[in-house]
């Protein structure tokens, strides 16, 4: 079996197992889309519920502490330990239940359960750097939604005094119908467990114990106090606005979304009550010498402690604790719903992808370095040796014995050569260059052989796309974009100058400009795949000669999908061109890369094939614009010289809007992102570049899909594989 055969098998190999992989990942997403309604939901409610906490210690001076702080996902939150789980009696419910209700539940030395909850670190497995996800995303398990969870660890008595008991997960199993507790029958007997002591008095309680002959200092903490206690009522007041705001964004109920309204509302009455005493017991605090100025001012804060009964909760905030508990043991019930609920879901999926993923990881390195890797390096040398033996003028290499002829006109663009049919082809592989002769020679990049009809039947080279000069002069030899029969094909060498790859055309004339500009092309295409002076498969291309080296120019923006002309900024000097004479910046036939910004700010990296370059006046190049589907840009006078690039081909998925540039520098790509057709996170192709640049400050990351899937459909099409 020919090495081109084995990598073809091995290609569809790992894509095989990338979209096993990739599947996995979609499966997680999947249910983490089901999930986000609910994790919203709860991760919106949690302050809410701290606010009415908050208010229970202003009416009657206690209250169970802040629920620990969550977001879905635990996006933007730092990192826990597993100490911060433990002791949650005299804090609200939070997040952390949820995860003793799905998580693993303990055993001791005999097997037996012990009800502590085990709950695994957080670990970050890789970070995308794909077109699909936006770019640099990492993806870590578990996602708790109090954060990342520093180190593995085990939080004693969890499971019995949450909601699912080690009696309740037995039942379940046994039956398969679980009984699950609910937050707000936790959240009251955590309440019941509170005590009250002489420090837990309300402020108004405190007021309330002074009178018009205690010192003025006494009032001082009343006067604090009431003062922090307006700031507090405004940023509550900002807290249930925007939770309205996500529960209705989510289809909370219309009961929900009013009773944070009316609480808001309440809270900022209460906050100009606070404000009010505040003022009032400013210094020089002349309220607190009268009876009646002092009795009102008692009057105003106990209002402000518990606007309805006095020691109570507020009617608003007392029917927001109803309507906020139904919301939030809806959004608990639906993520740990037995067997299938969402969070439940999502965790054992995180769990089975983190131990995958280990696998997964030590097949594709393996894979690489035993089968992937050397498969390539065997198919692509001959490529490279051929091209370098061209630059030497050498013979190219091809084993043909005797004297081959084309026996059918072949035109331009030909995929096959039909040769002399007694010529022995059987050492005849791909990478190969054919030295096409004849009035419009060239040279054809061999990439297998095939007899087609019966014995002897007919011979053919199959071939890339043969690049035949269509020039039309009247004066020139042959006929503009085809060889003619007879014409011979061997590996005679041919002498291509420098100069002649600079100017990208044949000193010899136009008619022979073929073999110039294929030369150019398989050069730019070997950088594509394997990055000028080689990279991870340990493959150089040789170096083809190219004007103005390690120059890069800028583009006129915007350049827009499936563009056909570019217009540089400004002409370049000629005499950073490397030539003696003067040259155009790119050569037909030739790759380049194109860089830019979107206009969300997306960075870019695609493919242009060249067709010509000319150096026009504004005018000129509008004179154009009725045939060509990309306009030219306002920027160009009528007079004013403009480079202008005519395309074969763009792939870009975007709009590029801003720092747009034309480059050489490739970076080429690994051998397992060349097989996936994918920019596979780095952990699983180290030898694919990461490219960043500086945008405003920020690092960001160049997506390089567009250039990977031109680079995939080369060696795709090198290979014989449909692209």
């Amino acid at each position: 079996m020919s090495a081109v055969k084995r990598l073809s098998m091995e290609l569809d190999g790992w894509q095989a197992a990338w979209k096993q992989l990739e599947a996995f990942l979609d499966r997680v997403e999947g249910v983490a889309d089901q999930d986000a309604p609910h994790v919203q939901t709860v991760c919106a409610l949690l302050p809410v519920f701290n606010v009415i906490e908050r208010a229970r210690r202003r009416a009657v001076g206690i209250a169970l502490a802040p629920a620990l702080a969550s977001a879905p996902r635990g996006e933007g939150l730092p990192a826990v330990s597993v100490g911060s789980l433990v002791g949650t009696e005299g804090r609200l419910p939070g997040v952390e239940e949820l995860e003793f209700a799905v998580g693993t539940i303990g055993t001791d030395s005999d097997g037996q359960l012990t009800g502590a909850a085990v709950l695994s670190s957080t670990v970050t497995l890789f970070a995308f750097r794909d077109e699909k996800h936006g770019g640099e995303v990492a993806v870590r398990v578990p996602t708790y939604d109090f954060g990342p969870l520093s180190a593995s660890g085990v939080v004693s008595d969890a499971i019995d005094a949450g909601l699912f008991t080690t009696d309740q997960r037995k039942e379940a199993a046994e039956s398969g119908v679980a009984e699950l507790g609910t937050w707000t029958g936790l959240r009251t007997a955590r309440r019941a467990q509170l005590t009250t002591t002489s420090e837990t008095v309300s402020l108004s309680s405190v007021l309330d114990g002074l009178s018009v002959s205690s010192l003025s200092s006494a009032f001082d903490p009343v006067a604090s106090g009431a003062a922090a206690r307006k700031s507090e009522c405004l940023a509550d007041r900002n807290v249930l606005l925007q939770a309205k705001a996500t529960v209705e964004e989510q289809g909370a109920a219309p009961e929900l979304t009013d009773a944070l309204q009316r609480a808001a509302d309440s809270l900022q009455a209460s906050a100009t009550d606070y404000g009010a005493v505040a003022t009032a017991l400013q210094p020089p605090r002349t309220v607190i010498g009268s009876v009646p100025g002092l009795a009102s001012l008692k009057t105003t804060l106990r209002r402000a402690d518990s606007p309805g009964i006095p020691g109570q909760l507020s009617n608003e905030l007392t029917t927001l604790d109803i309507e906020a508990g139904k919301g939030m043991d809806e959004a608990v019930a639906a993520r740990l719903a037995y067997p299938d609920g969402p969070l439940r879901m999502l965790r054992t999926l995180e769990w089975s992808l983190r131990f995958h993923w280990v696998f997964r990881q030590r097949w594709f390195d393996a894979r690489n370095r035993a089968a992937l890797a050397p498969l390539l390096r065997q198919v692509l040398k001959p490529f490279c040796d051929s091209l370098t033996r061209v630059l030497a003028g050498q013979s190219t290499g091809i084993p043909l014995v005797g004297p081959v002829l084309l026996v059918k006109d072949t035109p331009t663009q030909a995929t096959a050569l039909s040769v002399t049919p007694t010529v022995d082809l059987g050492r005849v592989q791909a990478g190969h260059v054919a030295h096409v002769g004849g009035d419009r020679p060239t040279l054809a990049l061999v990439l297998g052989w095939e007899v087609k009809g019966g014995t002897p039947g007919e011979k053919r080279l199959r071939i890339a796309p043969l690049n035949v000069s269509i020039a039309t002069d009247a004066k020139l030899p042959g006929v503009a974009g085809l060889v003619r029969s007879g014409a011979p094909v061997d590996g005679s060498a041919v002498s291509v100058s420098s100069q002649e790859l600079l100017d990208g055309h044949s000193a010899a004339g136009p008619q022979a400009d073929g073999v110039v500009q294929e030369v150019i092309a398989l050069g730019a295409k070997l950088n594509l795949l394997l990055g000028q002076g080689g990279g991870a498969l340990g493959l150089v291309p040789p170096a083809v000669a190219a004007p103005y080296p390690g120059q890069t120019f800028k583009l006129l923006p915007p350049v827009e999908v499936g563009a056909t002309r570019l217009f540089l900024d400004g002409v370049p000097s000629a005499s950073a061109s490397g030539s003696s004479k003067p040259v155009q910046v790119a050569r037909p036939g030739e790759l380049l890369l194109v860089r830019g910004a979107d206009d969300e700010g997306t960075w870019w990296q695609g493919v242009a094939q060249v067709d010509t370059v000319d150096v026009r006046t504004g005018a000129a190049a509008r004179a154009d614009d009725e045939v060509t589907t990309t306009p030219t840009p306002l920027c160009c006078g009528d007079d004013e010289a403009v480079v202008v690039i005519t395309l074969r081909d763009l792939q870009l998925p975007k709009a590029l809007v801003r720092d747009v540039t034309l480059r050489r520098d490739f970076k080429g790509f690994g051998g397992p992102s060349l097989a996936t057709g994918v920019m596979l996170p780095i952990e699983l192709d180290p030898g694919t570049a990461n490219i960043t640049v500086q945008d405003g400050g920020v690092t960001k990351m160049v997506l390089r899909d567009p250039e990977l899937r031109a680079a995939t459909t080369v060696l795709k099409s090198w290979l014989g594989v449909p692209t």
